[in-house]
């Protein structure tokens, strides 16, 4: 993180000789995602979850909001370098001068970030934008941070209640990186989203009414492991869903928009529009995972034909043994249907299976889907495989799920129904 120091150094110096065009590209909202992969490394910009928000985005999140005036308090508890904001103070007038200017944007624009060098770049991009917009600077750069008191070196999650009753906006873009469970209310053992944690967190702790505007990974609205955190938010907020897709084209991850105000009730939130029917593949089918774990289940025991991803083409029927491997654990009689779990919304189809037909028991690894039959007939078998083959079904997968895997319980609920 020592390398935004030399970066800081330069915003600097541009302040004591304007430089328009310069100026311009430091309020850039999609510039400084491509200045800090420069300056550091992906593995340092996982760790402090600094992937910020791109214009298109930041227009998006505070157009969810109400509109923001001078007496609004509008919060981003993790701001990074300040993209959403900046975005923000778009809103507020500006005064003749910086420091009048800064004195009433002070009051409004609040930030936390646990990285100095980041709450600095805030501040120094905060001076740039109102700059840019035309106030005269009559005060240096200590004087003009003096009146930011209230964007600061701070951990989000050590916020206590009193500290937010001012609060009228939020604004998140929250790390997506992996955070142990804090293990306490609903959460899961284990590892779990980092979003996740710090929007629960502020929905414990925001006023009722205060107003939400946060990007969240899709894992939290489709993953069935945050099946509690839908649970809880829907009692905590009254709030829209909107998918938006990709987080820009450097970051791999899909992400959606969750807006609205905080209401202690029992609200109503459409987590996915995807069309429900009335005849699913759980009525015909038993859904399961591969129960062979390749890394972990030793080589011993009964020899079976032995199907895992790369061997399984898509749309094929595989009618005896590609490979043979002993495994002591439930092995299963086909016919059936396997789907590959690893799945992206890019994928022509996201639904890639393959229809084993043997006449023996055979072991299924465990990053693929089991589709089996309750009828136990190859019929239905095929009429599932034209099933997923359809743009019904891509449709349904990529409103419902965005991650780069699919899950049982989404595969339960895509429509049995074939295209006419």
């Amino acid at each position: 993180m020592n390398a935004l120091t030399s970066h800081n150094a330069a915003m600097r110096k541009l302040l004591l000789s304007p430089d328009k065009e310069q100026f311009r590209r430091l309020v850039d909202l999609d510039n400084i995602d491509l200045v800090l992969r420069e300056l550091l490394t992906i593995e340092e910009m996982r760790e402090a979850g600094s992937f910020f928000t791109g214009q298109k985005l930041a227009t998006k999140a505070v157009a969810l909001l109400p509109v923001i005036t001078s007496r609004s308090v509008v919060l981003d508890p993790t701001c990074g370098a300040g993209n959403l904001l900046i975005e923000a103070s778009r809103a507020l007038g500006v005064e003749s001068t910086l420091s009048t200017t800064l004195l009433a944007w002070g009051k409004v624009l609040w930030g936390f970030d646990l990285h100095a060098h980041f709450i600095e770049a805030t501040k120094l991009r905060i001076v740039v934008e109102a700059m840019n917009r035309g106030v005269e600077q009559d005060c240096d750069l200590d004087e003009a941070f003096e009146l930011l008191p209230n964007i600061l070196v701070k951990d989000a999650l050590s916020v206590e209640k009193l500290e937010l009753e001012k609060i009228s906006h939020v604004l998140m873009n929250p790390p997506f990186t992996i955070w142990p469970s804090p293990k306490e209310n609903y959460w899961k053992e284990g590892k779990v989203n980092a979003a996740g944690i710090v929007f629960d967190h502020y929905l414990r702790l925001l006023p009722e009414d205060c107003s939400i505007s946060a990007i969240l990974p899709d894992v939290l609205r489709s993953g069935s492991r945050y099946d509690e955190f839908r649970s809880f938010t829907s009692q905590s907020m009254s709030a829209t869903v909107e998918v938006w897709g990709r987080f820009n084209r450097k970051t791999d991850v899909d992400v959606f928009l969750l807006s609205g105000k905080i209401k202690t009730a029992v609200n109503l939130i459409k987590w996915h529009n995807a069309e429900q029917n009335s005849v699913c593949i759980s009525d015909y089918f038993d859904v399961r995972t591969g129960p062979l774990v390749a890394y972990r289940d030793p080589e011993d025991g009964p020899e079976y034909p032995y199907f895992y991803p790369k061997i399984c083409p898509q749309w094929g029927v595989i009618r005896e043994a590609v490979e043979m491997r002993r495994f002591t654990g439930k092995v299963l009689t086909p016919p059936f249907v396997v789907i590959k779990r690893t799945s992206s919304p890019s994928d022509r189809n996201r639904a890639s299976a393959t229809l084993i037909n043997l006449r023996e028991p055979v072991a299924i690894e465990n990053h693929m889907i089991v589709v089996k039959p309750k009828d136990g007939k190859l019929k239905t078998c095929k009429k599932l495989m034209q099933v997923l083959q359809t743009k019904k079904t891509n449709n349904f997968l990529n409103e419902r799920i965005r991650l780069r895997h699919l899950t049982v319980g989404v595969i339960k609920d895509i429509p049995f129904v074939e295209e006419e």
